[in-house]
């Protein structure tokens, strides 16, 4: 799977900012479309204009989190095979499950160290996806 387009779920300017850094010192060309809270997040999917092949969900968004989002995109026969990895600050076992539990294909934790998040979203970017889905 090549990526095109991805989509960021993420209420927080300074997260979103930051993940643009990454995108840019990965020298990793796609079009990236940010969404401000859960509510805008699945309109942008829904309409369908948009159809990213992989998006980026944070937990915490106000209106509607992150894991009801998720759960929708898995409901929805037109979006469940879209890519969704999880960014939260928790990296409590039973959140992670969960998220697991719901469809999610990654979870990443936001960390404090640059070079870590830049790793993680580096890892989720060249995955090689289609293998994953053949297993």
């Amino acid at each position: 799977m090549v990526i095109k387009r991805i989509v960021i779920g993420e209420d927080d300017k300074e997260d979103v900012d930051l993940f643009k850094e990454v995108l840019a010192d990965l020298a990793f060309e796609a079009e990236l479309n940010v969404a401000l809270n859960g509510i805008e997040l699945m309109e942008m999917l829904e309409e369908g204009e948009l159809f990213p092949e992989l998006v980026f969900l944070d937990l915490n968004m106000p209106l509607k989190n992150g894991m009801l989002c998720l759960k929708e995109i898995r409901a929805n026969e037109l979006l469940k095979r879209i890519k969704v990895v999880i960014l939260s600050t928790s990296s409590h076992q039973d959140q992670i499950k969960a998220a697991y539990d719901q469809g999610a294909d990654f979870y990443v934790t936001k960390s404090a160290n640059y070079t870590d998040f830049k790793n993680a979203i580096a890892a989720c970017l060249h995955k090689n996806w289609q293998l994953s889905e053949s297993i």
